[in-house]
């Protein structure tokens, strides 16, 4: 059996969370020798924190601890990340900072300023943010998003608005997070201010800018921009979602629409948030 198909095999373990056969896979790796595949020992990482075995996860990378391929670093880093692991995720990325031959590159740091945002290490992130300006990856937008992220994460908005302006270029995820900054520093009207030139700047928004701007247009009562906002939106064929349905809800409900609010409510899925549950029981009284 060869690698390529040994990869095949554990992408599909990964999306069906097959503890069995993923680890019947991991002793095939073994067998063949192929255990010091860096390829294949990520997707392993991923595996086992797709089934939550973090322990296993951590011991294949301590077993190639010692590798300069600084891919399986960034691997471990982002899976602690994304697993909400965020204390794990730093102490990785200080071993790779001490470590004699390595150094973090730009697909190491987004995953560590979630970390610092999900802690609200703010401290932490802005010792990040002076090392990225020295290396000059604060000029990738992803690493520069990630940084308005962080700085929004710690409710330092004012920084987060300071990195979007100064970034050479943006995305629509950078564009979402400054929205949201100005959102929730109280500043509704210039949050669609900001949805105004993202349009116009040619970038195309998304469930999550909707949600904004509808939520937006809620905190300053504007019942017909948030109307019409949101039929451009449908028109554009941008997915309903419970998220997009609780700022709708909350929309018409503060506009005095309480009807037009319960049938928002009543389309959306039984899965929807609990806000907006708690908005059907006010409707019912």
């Amino acid at each position: 059996m060869d690698t390529t198909k040994l990869l095949s095999l554990l992408r599909t373990s990964i999306s069906s969370k097959s503890l069995l056969k993923g680890k019947l896979i991991h002793q095939k790796v073994v067998t063949l020798g192929l255990q010091n595949n860096i390829t294949l020992c990520n997707n392993l990482i991923n595996f086992y924190f797709s089934c939550h075995y973090y322990h296993y996860a951590k011991l294949i990378f301590k077993t190639l601890e010692d590798s300069l391929d600084l891919s399986l670093w960034n691997g471990l880093v982002a899976a602690y990340a994304k697993n909400y692991m965020f204390i794990e995720a730093l102490e990785v990325f200080h071993m790779l900072v001490l470590h004699p031959f390595l150094k973090p590159d730009s697909y190491t740091y987004p995953s560590v300023l979630k970390a610092c945002g999900g802690l609200g290490r703010v401290g932490y992130g802005q010792l990040i943010h002076t090392q990225l300006i020295k290396t000059g990856f604060v000029l990738d937008v992803v690493v520069a998003s990630s940084l308005v992220g962080m700085y929004s994460k710690c409710k330092r908005f004012d920084y987060g608005i300071k990195v979007f302006d100064e970034m050479s270029e943006t995305d629509v995820a950078s564009w979402n997070t400054v929205i949201s900054c100005y959102y929730q520093e109280g500043q509704a009207e210039k949050a669609l201010e900001l949805f105004g030139e993202m349009r116009d700047s040619g970038f195309e928004p998304n469930s999550v800018t909707l949600r904004m701007v509808i939520s937006s247009c809620a905190r300053l009562l504007d019942l017909e921009r948030g109307k019409e906002i949101y039929e451009g939106f449908v028109k554009d064929g941008i997915a309903f979602d419970s998220y997009v349905g609780s700022a709708l809800v909350d929309m018409y409900g503060k506009c005095g629409c309480l009807e037009m609010a319960r049938e928002v409510f009543d389309q959306m899925p039984v899965s929807c948030c609990l806000e907006c549950v708690d908005s059907r029981i006010q409707f019912k009284r």
